[in-house]
């Protein structure tokens, strides 16, 4: 419940640009939140795109696209590197991720509703809940190039 207050807030400041944070750019105040494969055009971006919504979905669009390529691309360098169970395992572990991916991404846009700043919202932790799960692949593929 504090994740989801704090991101309500954060998405707060995205489009009221609140004077009470006025010290903190939008994107440092994403950043604290933000698992850490986020990129750093996105932040430029949030904060060139200031309180204006439509630009702010073009940043999001362009990272949930940075990051979905790089969730692939690293998915596909530890395949190549694993054999047998631990692929079979790997290959079952993405599949149940994509389902809780899809289903909590469900989840989320029932919760917040469909005003557009809830789809930012609920953009934003779908492109952190990728970041995250190419972090955690990069942590795999750092050990399967140690073996």
């Amino acid at each position: 419940m504090r994740t989801a207050h704090t991101l309500a807030i954060t998405l707060a400041l995205l489009v009221t640009g609140s004077s009470a944070f006025a010290a903190d750019s939008t994107s440092q105040v994403i950043k604290r939140q933000a698992p850490k494969g986020i990129t750093a055009s996105f932040y430029a971006c949030v904060d060139k795109a200031g309180s204006d919504t439509t630009a702010q979905g073009t940043c999001l669009t362009a990272e949930k696209k940075t990051q979905d390529t790089r969730l692939n691309t690293t998915y596909k360098a530890l395949t190549a590197k694993l054999t047998g169970k631990a692929k079979d395992n790997l290959l079952a572990s993405q599949r149940a991720w994509l389902e809780f991916h899809n289903k909590n991404g469900d989840f989320e846009a029932t919760l917040y509703g469909d005003e557009p700043v809830a789809d930012l919202q609920v953009t934003q932790n779908d492109i952190f809940r990728l970041a995250e799960r190419a972090d955690a692949l990069d942590k795999y593929l750092t050990i399967a190039n140690d073996q």
